[in-house]
C-alpha cells in the first residue's frame, strides 16, 4: 500500500505543479521574429521553441501574438476568425502559470487588448469592450499586488491616453464602466515603462516603442518629436519591417513626403517577411501627394487583397483622383463607382470616400492640386497654385470655403501662422452649416496655434468650437484632437497656479 500512496502523492503534486513562464533566449528569438513582421518564419521558431522549452507557457501568448499581428497588419476577415479561434487554447496555457507571478496577469491583460483591437478594426465594438475592461481590471489588480513591475503601465498607460481623449457621445461609457485617467497621465506612464524595460532588458522594447511613438503622434500631438523616435528606430533597426511603417506614417503626418518615400524604398525585403500589401497604399499615398502620374499603380496593387477591412474605398477615390488630374473624367466617375462596391465604413477615410461617391461630386482640380502639395510638404508648389485666386471666383459654398482653408492649412504648415489665423478665420463662417470638415477643422487648427503662441483662452475657446460642430465628416478624428489638446492646456493652466 505504501508505494501506491507514495505514488499517489507524487502524481497528485505533479497535477497541481505550474507551468514556468519566461521570456528566455529562444523564446526571445520567436519574439524578435514577430515583431520585425518576419511572420513567415515563426511556425519553425516556435516548433525548436516548443521542443525545447515544453513547459514554458510563453508560448500561448507568442502563438497569439502571431496571430494578433498578422490580423493587424494584413486586416483579413479570415486571420481576424484565427486570432478568436485559437484565443482560448492560447489564453489557457498562460492561465495555467503561477499565480503568484507578475508576468501571468500581464500577458493576459496583453493578450485580451489585442483581442479587443481586433474586434474593434471588425467592427464588434461590444465585444472589444468586454475584452477592454477585462485587460483594465487584470492590470489594475497586477499594479496593486505587484507596484514594482512597470510593465503593467504598458497597457494601462495606453488606456489611459485613449480614456482621456474618447470623444464626448462615448464619455457615459467610460463612465459606466468605472474607467478613469486622462492623457498627461497615459503618457507618462508609458515612459515610466520605457525606462523600466530598458533598464531591466525585458522583453518588448520594440512593441513599447512602437506604441510610445504613436501616442506622442496621435494623442499628445508632438509630431516632431515622434518624427524624432520613429526615424532613430528605423535606422537604428533596418530589418524591422514594423519600423519601416511606423518612421513612414509619422514622416506622413508631418508632411515629410519625401522621406516617407525614402523610408518605403529602403524597406527590407525578403520571403520571411509577410506581404504587408498596406505599404503599397502608402506608397501610393506618397506619390499622389507629388503628383507623380503612376500613384494609381500602387493603389491598385493594393486593392489585389479584396480580403481586407479597411482602406478600399479611400484606395478607389485616390484612384479616382489620380485620373482627374490627368483630365480623366470619366476614369474619375468609374473609380467613385467603385467605392460604392468594396470595402467596409469602419474608417473615417472609407466613410468620407462613401459620402463623397453617394454626392457625385467631382473635385475642382486647382484646389485638389493645392491640397495633395500641402499634404507632401511641397508648401512653396502649393500656395503657387492659389496665387491670383480669391474665394469668390467659386460657385460653390464649399469651395469657397475649401479655397480659404487650404490657404490657411498651407501657411500654418509652412511655419508662417500669422498668415494662417485670417484665413481660418474666414473658413470657420463659409463653412458653417456645411457638412464638410472646413469649419471643424479650421477651428482646431486655430486652438492648436493659439496654444502654442500661449494663449490658452483662445486656444480653448477654438477648440471647443470644434468639439461642438455637429454632422461633418471626420467628426471623431477631429473631436479627439480638440480633447487631447484641451488636456495639456488643463496640464498648462495647473502648472501655472
Amino acid at each position: 500500500m505504501l508505494p501506491i500512496f507514495i505514488g499517489s502523492i507524487l502524481i497528485f503534486s505533479k497535477a497541481q505543479a505550474h507551468l514556468s513562464i519566461e521570456f528566455t533566449p529562444a523564446a526571445r528569438k520567436v519574439y524578435a521574429e514577430i515583431i520585425s513582421l518576419r511572420l513567415n518564419n515563426v511556425p519553425a521558431a516556435l516548433a525548436a521553441f516548443e521542443k525545447s522549452e515544453k513547459d514554458n507557457a510563453v508560448n500561448g501568448y507568442l502563438r497569439h501574438n502571431a496571430d494578433f499581428m498578422r490580423f493587424f497588419i494584413e486586416e483579413r476577415e479570415a486571420d481576424f476568425r484565427i486570432v478568436e479561434a485559437n484565443f482560448d487554447k492560447n489564453y489557457e496555457r498562460i492561465e495555467k502559470t503561477d499565480p503568484k507571478a507578475p508576468m501571468r496577469l500581464y500577458l493576459m491583460a496583453q493578450m485580451q487588448l489585442e483581442l479587443a483591437v481586433c474586434q474593434a478594426k471588425m467592427g464588434e465594438l461590444m465585444s472589444a469592450g468586454y475584452h477592454v475592461q477585462k485587460a483594465y481590471s487584470q492590470l489594475e489588480d497586477n499594479r496593486r499586488k505587484y507596484p514594482g513591475f512597470a510593465p503593467n503601465l504598458i497597457g494601462l498607460g495606453l488606456m489611459h491616453c485613449l480614456i482621456g481623449t474618447v470623444p464626448a457621445k462615448y464619455r457615459w461609457a467610460v463612465n459606466l464602466m468605472g474607467y478613469e485617467g486622462n492623457l498627461e497621465q497615459g503618457m507618462r506612464e508609458l515612459y515610466q515603462a520605457k525606462a523600466f524595460v530598458k533598464k531591466n532588458n525585458f522583453y518588448c522594447a520594440e512593441e513599447l516603442d512602437f506604441i510610445y511613438v504613436y501616442g506622442l503622434l496621435y494623442m499628445s500631438n508632438e509630431k516632431k518629436k515622434a518624427w524624432a523616435e520613429a526615424k532613430a528606430l528605423q535606422q537604428q533597426h533596418p530589418d524591422n519591417l514594423l519600423y519601416t511603417y511606423l518612421a513612414t506614417v509619422v514622416a506622413y503626418a508631418n508632411n515629410y513626403n519625401e522621406e516617407g518615400l525614402n523610408v518605403l524604398n529602403a524597406r527590407p525585403k525578403g520571403a520571411a517577411y509577410t506581404p504587408f500589401v498596406y505599404l503599397d497604399y502608402l506608397t501610393g499615398m506618397g506619390k499622389l501627394r507629388r503628383l507623380d502620374p503612376d500613384a494609381e499603380t500602387y493603389f491598385e496593387r493594393f486593392l489585389k487583397d479584396k480580403s481586407r477591412r479597411n482602406f478600399l474605398k479611400d484606395a478607389c477615390q485616390k484612384i479616382a483622383w489620380s485620373r482627374l488630374l490627368k483630365g480623366d473624367n470619366e476614369g474619375f466617375k468609374k473609380n467613385m463607382a467603385r467605392v460604392k462596391t468594396i470595402g467596409h465604413t469602419e474608417v473615417d477615410a472609407d466613410r468620407q470616400a462613401l459620402r463623397e461617391a453617394e454626392a457625385k461630386d467631382i473635385p475642382n482640380v486647382l484646389l485638389l492640386r493645392a491640397r495633395l502639395l500641402c499634404d507632401g510638404g511641397y508648401y512653396q508648389k502649393a500656395i503657387n497654385e492659389l496665387a491670383g485666386h480669391k474665394s469668390n471666383e467659386f460657385k460653390a459654398k464649399k469651395e469657397q470655403a475649401e479655397f480659404v482653408y487650404r490657404a490657411g492649412r498651407i501657411y500654418q504648415e509652412w511655419g508662417q501662422v500669422d498668415k494662417a489665423i485670417p484665413y481660418f478665420e474666414t473658413a470657420m463662417l463659409l463653412g458653417a452649416g456645411l457638412p464638410q470638415w472646413f469649419e471643424a477643422s479650421a477651428a482646431l487648427n486655430l486652438g492648436l496655434i493659439y496654444e502654442e503662441k500661449g494663449d490658452l483662452p483662445k486656444a480653448k475657446k477654438y477648440l471647443q468650437a470644434c468639439i461642438d460642430s455637429k454632422n461633418v465628416d471626420f467628426k471623431n478624428g477631429l473631436e479627439q484632437k480638440a480633447k487631447s489638446a484641451l488636456e495639456r492646456i488643463k496640464k498648462k493652466e495647473a502648472a501655472k497656479k
